[in-house]
Parts: structure tokens; sequence; C-alpha cells
């Protein structure tokens, strides 16, 4: 993925697991033994050795092969989880990272494949941009009109309208994205849908466990 462009990932671990009862999200275990966040990183591995698990106040465990990144501005949400790990992966020399929630237990790398496969879609052979981030700053997925902000590969360079919308006290991801040049991929009906499952409750848990969680079209946006 992205040839000789350089990569990174990261999981975004920073939520409050507000409905799960205490429970951190990436350290509920999927039926293998494994937490959702070493399942997310291990994926993200199979495209990339940078890969950076994304943290608010707390650090909740670590995983092998990935980085710690601690949001700078702290108390913001996704906002400032994806400002930390996209100034971080441009401290790097990446060129883009690709993102997952650490409560989605069915993303796999071929997710991310797919998305940058997008954005490198949109480039004219003809045209000398062949960096498909001269285009856009990265590409989103949606399904059924809903916006998957933390499903989606990013533009270092988006690191800075992160920061702007911080400074103004704006923490609505959707916000910043409209301020991007945003490709939106739209997966209802693919075989990608599955994989932007989020999990956020603790019946949602069960129903994973159980081989029953499917897609709840309920809230359309």
């Amino acid at each position: 993925m992205g040839g000789d462009m350089k990569m990174a990932a990261a999981v975004m671990a920073g939520g409050r697991s507000s409905r799960m009862a205490g429970h951190h999200k990436g350290m509920l275990l999927t039926p293998e033994g494994v937490t959702f966040t070493e399942r997310l990183a291990a994926e993200m591995h199979k495209f990339t050795d940078l890969v950076y698990i994304s943290y608010g106040d707390t650090v909740q465990s670590e995983a092998a092969g990935c980085e710690i990144v601690r949001d700078m501005y702290k108390g913001c949400g996704p906002c400032g989880g994806l400002h930390a790990v996209l100034t971080k992966a441009g401290e790097d020399g990446a060129m883009a990272v690709a993102t997952a929630a650490c409560d989605m237990p069915y993303a796999t790398a071929d997710l991310y494949r797919y998305l940058y496969a997008h954005l490198a879609g949109c480039t004219d052979n003809s045209d000398e941009r062949k960096n498909p981030f001269d285009l856009y700053d990265g590409a989103v997925a949606v399904i059924g009109g809903r916006v998957h902000p933390l499903a989606a590969v990013y533009s270092v360079g988006a690191a800075r309208i992160f920061k702007t919308q911080l400074e103004e006290g704006s923490l609505r991801v959707r916000d910043a994205l409209a301020k991007l040049r945003i490709l939106y991929v739209d997966l209802e009906g693919s075989v990608y849908e599955r994989m932007i499952l989020n999990i956020n409750t603790e019946e949602d848990y069960e129903e994973y466990l159980g081989g029953r969680f499917a897609p709840d079209r309920s809230d359309k946006q």
C-alpha cells in the first residue's frame, strides 16, 4: 500500500468507554483471547512497521511493535487524538496515517488498502501529481450516509487543520473534515461494511462474542 510512500497507522484508543461499565473498549478480548487493540495493531503491521496507539490522559496498555502517542491537547476527544498521531507521523517521515477506532474488532488491513486504492485511483496518469495526497487530504469511510472519521486514511498535512480546530475550541471532527479535501468512500453493501462496526455497549460485546453482531442502520445521518 502506497508503493514507495511511507505510511503509518494508528489505533485510536483514547475514548472513555462510558457505555461499557468502566471497561476500556481497547482492552476487550476477541474470542481468540487477544485484546481489540492488539488485534488491530497486528492487522496494521501487515502494511506498515510504523504503528501507533493513541491515548488521551491514560495509557491503558501497550502492544508489541507499537509506539504510544499521547494527546497534546488533553480532553479534546478524537480531534485531539487525530492531531497527535498525524503530527507524530509527520515527524517520523510518514506521508499518511491509516486510523482505526479501538472498538472496531472486524477491521483488517484490506480495509485500508481499499481506502487507499480509492485515493490512488483518483490520480491521472497524465498528471504530474502522482501522489494522491496532492489531490486529497484523506479518504474516510461512509455507510448509508453516516461518516466514520476514525476509519480512514489521512495525509499528515491534515494535522494543521485539526490543530486550528483545537485552538479555536471546536472539537467536532466533522467541522475539521469540512475544511479538508476528503474523499468519502461508501462501503454499504460491500465486504468492508462489517469492518466498520463499533462495539459501543456491553450488549454489543455479548452479541459480538456470540457471533450475532450486525450493522445497525437505525440512526442513519
